[in-house]
């Protein structure tokens, strides 16, 4: 973290910590957290930035009532300790962040943890997120590493050079959590290639894909942590190269996607830094499951929690595009779902040597 940003978070909270102190000492008034809704229902898409935005609902928060006590003293308790952790010139990820404020409330007859579990100390985290309007990585609240990336780059980390290309069809790099320590030194790819998980990376890398075509090829292994989002999109709007995006063809799967193209609810306060509208999600579509024929055993039935989820998404203002709808609506016609890994059934190399090339030809990136 620079110094500059360091000081600017200190002084924001300090600023906050005396408005506080001020309206209870000075004028005997409750003190009030004013801070931006984060949800469905502030969250608006923008057709100008192609993302999800946060909107102009604010809510507050008080000590004024035993209900609303807990959730002011955490946030208290959190700038407290981040405010420590800047002093000591030192950096933790969210679930340390949670250890080091843990404690215990009330007497001896009455105790209970100050955190009902890590869910609250990581509200808290994003609190003084939109508080200060401050990211956490440039307060030193960082997650654990689970990006990884592969291919024709190169990445300073401190002092320390890191080939991405080096033994590319054996092992694949830890994208770092705090991408301000992280310089991209070179790109030679000539495209991105993002799938959902690292086992189907693991498979692509091995069958050569990556010096065929000249890729990177990177997860989230997952739902998508900041760090891999940020690097997508520096390397899309930064260094030019094109996006594609792959994942399972369920909801779960388009939703994982969806978040490098256009956001979403719980970070829509942060799309600018995470979101590349330019990407384009290829698949894996619901109609690929027939179009290329995955058999019947390889499918799956889809869940009521996977149906409702589709019929949310159908709803959505941001899912009106008429190829989401098409699918989704198939999707809820068919009742199934298909896992990338299911290529497998037609060879372990069928889905970098047929699959990809061609949906990526389809779509004009090779």
């Amino acid at each position: 973290m620079s110094s500059v940003k360091k000081q600017e978070f200190i002084t924001i909270i300090k600023r906050i910590m005396k408005k506080i102190s001020d309206d209870v000492i000075k004028h005997n008034q409750m003190p009030i957290l004013d801070l931006p809704k984060i949800g469905y229902d502030n969250t608006v898409w923008s057709d100008e930035k192609r993302m999800l935005t946060i909107g102009d609902k604010k809510i507050e928060v008080s000590p004024d009532s035993v209900k609303r006590i807990p959730t002011f003293a955490q946030y208290l308790v959190m700038a407290n300790a981040v405010k420590k952790l800047l002093d000591e010139d030192m950096e933790s990820t969210i679930r340390g962040m949670y250890y080091a404020t843990l404690s215990s409330v009330g007497d001896d007859k009455n105790k209970q943890k100050f955190w009902s579990g890590q869910d609250d100390s990581d509200s808290a985290i994003k609190a003084l997120e939109l508080l200060t309007g401050i990211p956490r990585e440039e307060f030193s609240v960082t997650s654990k590493p689970k990006g990884m990336i592969s291919g024709p780059i190169k990445l300073r980390v401190g002092g320390d050079i890191i080939d991405c290309n080096l033994g590319s069809r054996a092992t694949s790099q830890l994208i770092p959590t705090n991408i301000g320590d992280v310089q991209i030194e070179d790109v030679k790819a000539d495209f991105v290639m993002v799938v959902e998980k690292d086992t189907v990376l693991n498979n692509i890398r091995k069958s050569g894909f990556i010096q065929k075509y000249n890729a990177i090829l990177m997860t989230g292994s997952g739902e998508p942590d900041r760090a891999t989002r940020m690097m997508v999109k520096i390397l899309n709007e930064k260094w030019k190269k094109p996006v594609v995006v792959f994942a399972d063809a369920d909801p779960w799967g388009l939703g994982i996607a969806l978040r490098y193209k256009i956001g979403s609810e719980s970070l829509s306060y942060d799309s600018e830094r995470l979101v590349t509208p330019n990407a384009q999600v290829l698949g894996m579509m619901f109609s690929d499951i027939y179009e290329f024929n995955i058999p019947e055993v390889a499918r799956l039935t889809a869940s009521d929690e996977d149906i409702n989820r589709a019929n949310d998404m159908k709803k959505k203002p941001w899912m009106q595009d008429k190829q989401w709808q098409k699918e989704l609506n198939l999707f809820l016609n068919k009742k199934e779902k298909c896992e990338l890994d299911a290529f497998f059934k037609h060879g372990f190399k069928y889905l970098s040597e047929t699959y990809l090339p061609q949906k990526l030809r389809m779509a004009g990136v090779i």
